[in-house]
C-alpha cells in the first residue's frame, strides 16, 4: 500500500516530537520552563526573588511572607509560528493561602500545571507546597520551603502510536492490507501513562539588607519516568541558585542552574531586573545562557494593584530554534481575603513594620480593657454639688456701715438669694456663669465669701471633669491606634462630647476629630 509523501512528512515529524520528549535518550520530560508571566519575563532568575503564588513552582520558601491570599492563572504559547504548526502549550493554575492565627504558621500552596502538545503527548504536575519564616536574632532572615509533587505523563493514542511500525517500515495496518490497528509493544505492553512522585527543597535568606540567597533543589528522589520500569530513566535533581537584591521600586536577581543526566552536565545563567512606576506599571528584561548552545532575550510588562496583577511577556530564542514568533506569556494574580503579614524581609521597612506589627498586636490585647475604662470613666456620675446655704453668713462685725454700703449689701443679697433658688435647675455653665457675675459685680464693695466658696465648688467641679474629659481623650487615641474602625471613633467622640459638653469646657480637639471622620 502506498503511504503519500505528506503523510511520510507529517509521521517523521510527530515521531521526531516524541523521540525528543522520551526521557532515556534527552530527558525532555519535566523540563524546567518558565511559568507565569512575570518569572518569564525575569528568565526564571526568581530562586531568590519569589515572593508570590509562583513560589509553588520556582522555589516554596517564597511562600512564607505571602501577606494574603493570592491566585493565580495562566497560559502559554510555546514557540509560535514553527514550520509544522505544532501547538506547544503550558497551562498554571495556582493558589497560596498564609495560615496565621495568634502565631504564624506560615503558607500552604496549591498548584496544577499542564505541559499540551496537540493530541500527541502531555504532563501534568500537581504540587502540594509549604513554606515558613524563621527569625534570626529576633528577625525574619530564613524561610524555607517544601514541595510534594505529582507526575503524570501520557502519549497520545493516535495514528503514530497506535499503529505501530513493522521491520519493513510500514505500519501494521498497512502490512495487514488495511486491517486492524495495533499499538507499538512499547504502548501495548506498558500503557501510554506513567505516574510518579518526588518532592523540593527551597530555602532563602537575607544576608545584608535587601540582599537575599535562594536555593532550590528539585526533584530529589529522581524518581524514574520510563513506561517501562526497567529501563533507568530517572528525573534528574536539578539545584538552582540565586542571588537578588530588591530596591524600593526594583529588583535585580541571578540564578545559576545546573543538573546532571546520561553523565552530562546541563547548565543555565540567567540575568534580569525589573523597575515599577508609581502608578503601577512595570517592566522587565533578562538574558539567559547555558549549555546545549541556550541563549534566550526576555522581556514584558505588568500592572498591578492591591488586588489585581496582569504580567505579559515574550521569550525570543536567539540561537537553536528557527523562524518562530517566540514563546509568549499571559498571567493573572488575584489577591484577596485580610493582609496577614508583611512583605519583603529583612529590609529597614519591613523590620519598622515588624515592629510596628508588634506593636499594634499587644494594643488589640489591651483594647477591650481601654475600651472597659472609657466606658466606666464616661459612666461616672457627677459629683453632687452642695446646695448654697440658706442665707449668707452675716459680716463680719466692723465699723459702721455707710448708708450706700447698706443698698449694695442688700443688693447682694438679694442677687444671691434669687441665684441659690434656682441653682438646682439652672445647667452648669449657666450655674457658674452666674455665681462669677454675682463674684466680680460685689467683690471689694461688700462681703462675698458666701458667693466665692460655691464658685470655688463649681471651679473645682469643671477642673475635675476636664481632667476626666483629657483621660477619656487619652483612652480614644490609644483605642484609635489599637485600630479601631470610623463607626466606633464617631461613637465614642459623641459620647465623650455629650458628657463633657455641659461642663463649659474645651472640647477642641474632639469637636475636630469628629468632624474629620464626618
Amino acid at each position: 500500500m502506498k503511504i503519500s509523501k505528506t503523510k511520510i512528512q507529517k509521521f517523521l515529524a510527530a515521531l521526531l516530537l516524541l523521540i525528543l520528549m522520551l526521557p532515556v535518550v534527552s530527558e525532555a520530560a519535566f523540563e524546567q520552563i518558565s511559568v507565569g508571566a512575570r518569572p518569564a519575563g525575569l528568565g526564571g532568575a526568581y530562586t531568590a526573588l519569589s515572593d508570590d503564588v509562583y513560589s509553588v513552582y520556582y522555589n516554596p520558601a517564597g511562600l512564607a511572607l505571602i501577606p494574603r491570599t493570592e491566585l493565580t492563572t495562566q497560559y502559554s504559547q510555546l514557540y509560535m509560528g514553527l514550520w509544522d504548526n505544532s501547538a506547544l502549550a503550558y497551562s498554571f493554575v495556582g493558589i497560596a493561602q498564609p495560615i496565621k492565627f495568634a502565631k504564624d504558621f506560615g503558607t500552604v500552596g496549591l498548584s496544577w500545571l499542564q505541559f499540551n502538545s496537540s493530541n500527541l503527548y502531555k504532563e501534568n504536575t500537581m504540587a502540594l507546597s509549604y513554606g515558613k519564616n524563621f527569625r534570626i536574632g529576633g528577625k525574619p532572615l530564613l524561610d524555607l520551603g517544601i514541595n510534594l509533587k505529582s507526575l503524570s505523563l501520557g502519549y497520545g493514542e493516535h495514528e503514530y502510536t497506535y499503529d505501530a511500525l513493522t521491520d519493513d517500515g510500514v505500519t501494521w495496518s498497512s502490512s495487514q492490507g488495511g486491517g486492524t490497528k495495533r499499538a507499538d509493544s512499547l504502548f501495548e505492553k506498558y500503557g501510554f501513562d506513567k505516574s510518579a512522585f518526588t518532592i523540593d527543597f527551597g530555602a532563602r535568606y537575607s544576608i545584608f539588607r535587601n540582599y537575599r540567597l535562594g536555593l532550590m533543589v528539585s526533584n530529589i528522589t529522581e524518581p524514574n519516568i520510563a513506561l517501562d520500569p526497567s529501563v533507568d530513566a530517572k528525573l534528574s535533581r536539578a539545584i538552582n541558585l540565586g542571588i537578588a537584591h530588591t530596591g524600593p521600586n526594583y529588583n535585580l536577581g541571578f540564578d545559576f542552574m545546573t543538573k546532571q543526566f546520561n553523565k552530562l552536565t546541563d547548565s543555565r545563567i540567567a540575568v534580569a531586573g525589573e523597575q515599577y512606576f508609581p502608578f503601577g506599571l512595570g517592566i522587565r528584561a533578562s538574558l539567559v545562557t547555558g549549555t546545549r548552545n541556550l541563549f534566550n532575550f526576555s522581556c514584558g510588562f505588568g500592572y498591578r494593584t492591591d488586588v489585581l496583577q496582569l504580567d505579559y511577556a515574550i521569550e525570543y530564542p536567539l540561537t537553536g530554534i528557527k523562524s518562530t514568533l517566540g514563546s509568549h506569556r499571559v498571567s493573572l494574580i488575584v489577591r484577596f481575603g485580610p493582609v496577614m503579614r508583611f512583605e519583603a524581609p529583612g529590609t529597614e521597612l519591613q523590620e519598622k513594620l515588624s515592629e510596628t506589627e508588634r506593636k499594634l498586636k499587644s494594643a488589640n490585647v489591651e483594647i477591650e480593657k481601654l475600651r472597659k475604662d472609657l466606658d466606666e470613666l464616661l459612666k461616672k456620675p457627677s459629683a453632687v454639688i452642695p446646695k448654697p446655704p440658706e442665707k449668707p453668713s452675716a459680716p463680719a462685725v466692723a465699723a459702721p456701715a455707710k448708708p450706700e454700703a447698706d443698698d449694695v449689701r442688700s443688693q447682694y443679697n438679694k442677687d444671691y438669694s434669687d441665684y441659690r433658688k434656682q441653682a438646682e435647675k439652672m445647667k452648669f455653665a449657666d450655674r457658674i456663669g452666674k455665681i462669677k457675675s454675682i463674684v466680680d459685680a460685689y467683690h471689694g464693695k461688700t462681703d462675698v465669701s458666701e458667693a466665692e466658696r460655691e464658685y470655688k465648688i463649681l471651679l473645682e467641679e469643671q477642673g475635675t471633669q476636664t481632667k476626666m474629659y483629657k483621660g477619656s481623650m487619652i483612652y480614644y487615641r490609644k483605642m484609635t491606634l489599637g485600630g479601631i474602625d470610623n463607626k466606633t471613633k464617631v461613637d465614642l467622640l459623641r459620647r465623650i462630647i455629650t458628657k463633657y459638653e455641659p461642663y463649659d469646657i474645651e472640647l477642641k480637639e474632639a469637636k475636630e476629630e469628629l468632624e474629620k471622620l464626618k
